[in-house]
């Protein structure tokens, strides 16, 4: 339970610092869009790579709440998926996109990662 509070608390602290990092437009041009790659490059890698962070760690909870799901303990879980239903929404009211593509990411590849078969190579079955 501390791991998932921590990776939930990281998860978000990292999505909503790339929030803020992520340059904003008044309206969107090439031009522009290239103009703040060119000038403000760390600015850019910064929130990327604090973005991959945050939804792999919210996808480390999805994992582990997928893998409880599949043992019928659902009762327990319903706490952290309103948690972590809360984080996408306060994280929408800032950035709609930024929302959306870590839902997206971080849904796929916990569900994805929860499904795959553990296996070690000491043991074969």
């Amino acid at each position: 339970m501390k791991k998932r509070l921590f990776f939930l608390i990281v998860g978000f602290w990292f999505l909503k610092t790339s929030v803020n990092m992520f340059p904003t437009f008044e309206r969107y041009s090439q031009q522009i869009l290239l103009q703040k790659l060119v000038f403000e490059p760390f600015k850019w890698f910064g929130a990327i790579l604090l973005f991959i962070l945050g939804f792999l760690a919210i996808a480390r909870v999805i994992t582990e709440i997928c893998e409880q799901m599949k043992k019928n303990r659902l009762s327990k879980e319903w706490l952290w998926i309103v948690l972590i239903a809360s984080i996408f929404i306060y994280i929408g009211f800032q950035s709609i996109v930024v929302a959306l593509a870590a839902i997206g990411f971080s849904l796929f590849y916990g569900i994805m990662d929860a499904n795959t078969q553990r296996k070690s190579r000491y043991f074969n079955s």
